[in-house]
């Protein structure tokens, strides 16, 4: 049988039982919000410029 690991703790969960996985991929709500809070701290990012390039004044294209 194929087992998935919750990505904070590591505990192995059985494949068959994803359907009963309220947290799926975290084996509980516990790990959920710790790894949310590892978000809200800024531990994990994704590096990226969110907003594009400003075109220099006088350069519309209207």
């Amino acid at each position: 049988m194929n087992k998935i690991k919750c990505p904070n703790c590591d505990k192995e969960l059985p494949r068959n039982a994803l359907k009963d996985l309220p947290s799926f991929p975290f084996c509980c709500n516990k790990c959920k919000l710790i790894d949310l809070g590892q978000w809200f701290d800024e531990d994990y990012k994704i590096e990226s410029t969110l907003n594009p390039p400003i075109a220099p004044a006088g350069d519309d294209e209207f």
